[in-house]
């Protein structure tokens, strides 16, 4: 029988998230304001124009929608996979790894981040929130080199992953 784990988590805006958006709407209103007026000025393309404008704003949309962005952690029996999904319609997978190979696991402190930090890492993948309750898990991928996984695990993925992971990478 297979051991299986799902979680979602959801990334919340920053001060920073909510000035791009800002600027992106910004811009499209005044491009689709500067089209208008050029539709005024030249009444024989004011239909391209407007189409353009839709597009512009379609794009708008689009953009927008790309700072909507979701961590999903897959745990089945030994493998624990790591999508990002951005706007709810595109999955990529960052990453998956073999639970039974993890050399460190543990409670992501600001100690720990500090001396996290100090080490050489190939990758670094942050999948949480700044404010979550996070644990850390370092990895030797294949391919990657050595990972450093920061993961929101809520009890039931973090109680399936442990079943795997070795003693030996369990740390304070």
């Amino acid at each position: 029988m297979d051991n299986i784990s799902e979680q979602l988590v959801k990334i919340n805006k920053t001060p920073k998230d909510y000035f791009l958006l800002g600027g992106i709407w910004v811009a499209a209103f005044f491009i689709v304001f500067l089209f208008v007026l050029l539709g005024f000025k030249m009444p024989s393309f004011f239909g391209i124009l407007i189409l353009v404008s839709a597009g512009v704003m379609y794009g708008a949309y689009k953009l927008s929608s790309l700072l909507s962005i979701e961590y999903e952690y897959i745990v089945v029996n030994r493998d624990m996979d790591i999508d990002k999904i951005t706007a709810r319609s595109s999955r990529k997978r960052i990453v998956s790894i073999k639970l039974n190979e993890v050399e460190e696991f543990g409670v992501y402190s600001q100690q720990k981040a500090n001396a996290l930090a100090n080490r050489n890492f190939s990758c670094r993948f942050i999948c949480c929130n700044s404010g979550d309750d996070a644990y850390y898990l370092t990895y030797n991928h294949p391919k990657k080199g050595m990972i450093l996984l920061i993961l929101a695990m809520n009890e039931r993925t973090k109680s399936e992953a442990m079943k795997t992971i070795p003693r030996i990478a369990l740390s304070d």
